[in-house]
């Protein structure tokens, strides 16, 4: 009788992603706590049982990397800094060893940190407010902003190596050393980020509910303020742009801070409509 349960039990682990040495364990307490009860009709249905390790391990091990993104890509925003404190002004543009490689990398190196940035402090948002009760909806919104954020990452130091080595010409020969190493060292947290990723996101919860907006995620603030945010996710993007572009024009001063401005907003801007639904910063179709 016990033998039978245990089996039910392994082949329904198995269909909500639970494998290997984790499933291994649980079916050892389970063993352990059936075989000093010696009814295993009293333990709960298989499936269910199944179904709440599933919820369980899926809910914290997001939750763990939507803060340890946070931290896996600091190295890298360390790299941005130092190379950026020390080559204002940067070379030409157009003194790219190949021009078309140059500027992608160029744009690609001031875009790329900035969706990580976002879906990164989003990550950790949802992972503030993510608890056992979490549905599955959730989660999926949890993981795709941390992919994202990591994905960024990796595109963002490859970008900088990229273009450390298309305008190697006009850079001191220690910046482009430095970034060549410390881009090869920063992706490594991002790597492992990623293959942690990977594993948890092969759990597949099964708890029911809406998977939330960024709301939800900042209400303690939002609804603090008589702004009438809630619900208008568009009206919240431009305040946010706005507020962007406003830090930017005055940092960069008379000269290039009205461009900036406007291409910050524009970027804030299009982010928004590109990721928005699928970071959850906006209501998902199937709520309406």
């Amino acid at each position: 009788m016990i033998e039978r349960y245990l089996h039910e039990l392994a082949a329904e682990l198995s269909s909500v992603g639970i494998r290997g040495a984790q499933r291994r364990r649980i079916l050892v307490e389970v063993e352990d706590h059936l075989r000093e009860s010696g009814e295993p009709g009293r333990f709960g249905d298989p499936a269910l049982i199944a179904a709440r390790f599933a919820d369980e391990l899926a809910t914290s091990g997001a939750r763990r990397l939507g803060f340890a993104v946070v931290a896996a890509l600091a190295p890298a925003a360390l790299v941005y800094a130092v190379l950026f404190s020390f080559s204002r002004p940067g070379p030409d543009i157009t003194s790219a060893r190949t021009l078309p490689v140059g500027i992608a990398a160029a744009l690609a190196m001031v875009l790329a940190p900035q969706v990580a940035l976002a879906a990164g402090l989003l990550s950790a948002a949802r992972a503030w407010h993510t608890g056992t009760g979490s549905s599955a909806a959730s989660i999926g919104v949890l993981r795709r902003r941390i992919a994202v954020a990591l994905g960024s990452g990796v595109v963002a130091l490859a970008a900088i190596s990229v273009y450390a080595y298309e305008y190697g010409a006009g850079l001191p020969g220690w910046q482009q050393t430095f970034v060549f190493l410390a881009a090869g060292a920063a992706v490594v947290p991002v790597a492992a980020g990623s293959v942690a990723l990977a594993r948890t996101s092969q759990l597949r919860p099964q708890a029911q509910g809406p998977a939330g907006d960024v709301f939800d995620d900042f209400a303690p603030v939002i609804d603090r303020f008589p702004l009438g945010l809630r619900g208008h996710p568009w009206r919240f993007c431009l305040l946010f742009a706005g507020a962007i572009a406003a830090v930017v024009l005055i940092a960069g001063g008379p000269e290039e801070g009205p461009r900036n401005a406007v291409l910050e907003f524009a970027a804030a801007c299009a982010g928004f409509a590109a990721f928005g639904r699928y970071l959850g910063l906006r209501p998902s179709r199937a709520r309406h």
